[in-house]
């Protein structure tokens, strides 16, 4: 077969597209970091350690297979990881939690635009909900398009306000870890103690949503190339979630208190910032609620069909009204924390049907396509 060489431009574009869907609400606020990360202070590395090794073989278990099935719709995958039956239910849950998602994300928006700005309960909720619903109309390429330009941007000022925020909280750190390490700040978290079961729930949450995601995008392109974007693109999210995890440690005293840690940190630093800084946590929490709206109402109708349209629009509009009336942290909290480790069980079914399929073979394969 003709050598194709990997098209630099296209790994960018899903690097870009896996590191937007990833950084949503949760964190980009860094609500999700203190949580599953930062909380367990000394041993934060056995929490990304875990999540990153997880995300790494499920995304390319699901690019991989997606593209050796030539599926056409994403959300089928679940099926050939574990039958007919349990399949299905996974198929159906990750839709209904892709879509409970969405509603933290309007939740994160809302709290956001209540917290920075001093808008009216539902303002954020409503203006997010309305960019959201005119992007997933126009399906998964324009997606795709807009998540590979955005994500880039979003990482690198969440980074800009970490390093920073390190820099002035040097001297606090080692104390502040201490103080975490002996539960002093009485911080919200998740896996009851465990680094392990909060890498393991951490990524079972996130694997839910690039399932259907990844192995349709999979199905589509060459798996090389969003193979390799994604790789990259684990390296530049767990990178950020280590400096920005230190970021949060140096102040811990006010960032355990904040709905949206985020902006504490960048206030800090500068008014000004923090207002541009909402500004991208806004477009980082508009990236992820892109894709899981969209992998919502494609397990229910075609995407491009006039129900398609419908429902995006009457779904999109339930979200926002719902997200309105529900405290956004213990969304972040118990949502997250209960589906996470529903979702590694997944892990198990897809591990023997890798094996029991060669995947290994089909990759090497793809290398010499």
């Amino acid at each position: 077969m003709e050598n194709k060489s990997v098209r630099f431009a296209k790994v960018l574009s899903f690097c870009g597209a896996c590191i937007a869907f990833y950084i949503g609400a949760g964190f980009a606020t860094m609500q999700e970091i203190i949580q599953y990360v930062a909380s367990y202070g000394s041993q934060l590395w056995i929490v990304i350690a875990v999540n990153a090794a997880i995300y790494i073989y499920t995304d390319l278990s699901f690019a991989t297979n997606g593209s050796r099935l030539k599926l056409e719709r994403g959300g089928d995958i679940y099926k050939h990881y574990c039958g007919k039956y349990i399949g299905g239910f996974f198929d159906y849950f990750s839709a209904l939690f892709c879509y409970a998602c969405f509603i933290v994300m309007c939740g994160g928006a809302n709290a956001t635009a209540q917290q920075q700005w001093g808008l009216p309960n539902g303002a954020g909720a409503i203006i997010l909900t309305v960019f959201v619903i005119a992007t997933v109309i126009f399906g998964l390429d324009g997606v795709i398009q807009t998540l590979g330009k955005v994500g880039p941007i979003i990482v690198m000022f969440i980074l800009i306000v970490s390093v920073i925020s390190i820099f002035n909280g040097a001297g606090n750190i080692s104390e502040n870890i201490k103080a975490v390490d002996n539960n002093l700040h009485k911080i919200t978290q998740v896996g009851n103690g465990n680094p392990f079961l909060s890498g393991a729930s951490y990524a079972g949450f996130m694997l839910l949503w690039f399932a259907s995601f990844l192995a349709e995008i999979g199905a589509k392109n060459r798996v090389k190339e969003v193979n390799i974007g994604m790789l990259f693109s684990a390296i530049f999210i767990m990178g950020t979630m280590v400096i920005a995890s230190v970021a949060l440690l140096a102040h811990i005293d006010i960032t355990v208190k904040a709905d949206i840690p985020a902006l504490i940190l960048a206030n800090k630093i500068s008014p000004a910032l923090a207002g541009f800084f909402a500004v991208i946590i806004f477009c980082g929490i508009y990236t992820t609620s892109v894709p899981l709206l969209w992998t919502s109402i494609g397990r229910i109708e075609k995407e491009g069909t006039k129900k398609y349209k419908i429902y995006t629009v009457v779904l999109g509009i339930i979200g926002c009204v719902i997200a309105c009336f529900l405290p956004y942290k213990d969304l972040v909290n118990v949502l997250y924390g209960l589906n996470g480790y529903l979702g590694f069980a997944l892990v198990a079914f897809m591990l023997f049907y890798d094996v029991r399929t060669k995947m290994s073979k089909t990759l090497v394969k793809e290398d010499e396509e």
